[in-house]
């Protein structure tokens, strides 16, 4: 086991956002599990991944995941997610997940499989 990991539910905040909770689940060179909560109107913002692919499965409230084609510029339509749907978003698809409701929407997230990384978009 590695030491330097976070315990599992262990509070880890992203060093490129912040949101009302973030949770690691599990984590390995290749995968990780987070349980995101977010507040009326927060966001992850705008991204997207190189190799790994993300899974999100709404737990509570309702999540959007906006989408866009990073090559093309293309918008894709949303993702609406209500407690008990999940939707996959491919890497080189940059994406914004929010909460537009009125009340918190609780969310896990699975990326994998490669190295993470968080790459900054700016959609047109």
């Amino acid at each position: 086991m590695n030491s330097n990991a976070p315990a599992a539910g262990a509070e880890k905040q992203s060093a490129n956002f912040s949101v009302s909770s973030r949770k690691i689940v599990a984590e390995s060179a290749d995968v990780q599990v987070k349980e995101f909560l977010l507040g009326p109107g927060e966001e992850v913002p705008w991204h997207h991944h190189s190799a790994v692919f993300d899974v999100f499965y709404c737990l509570a409230g309702s999540l959007t995941v906006e989408r866009t084609d990073v090559f093309s510029g293309e918008r894709l339509a949303d993702l609406v997610l209500q407690v008990g749907d999940s939707a996959k978003v491919e890497p080189g698809t940059a994406h914004r997940p929010f909460n537009g409701g009125a009340t918190q929407c609780r969310f896990l997230l699975v990326q994998g499989v490669g190295t993470y990384d968080f790459l900054r978009f700016t959609p047109s």
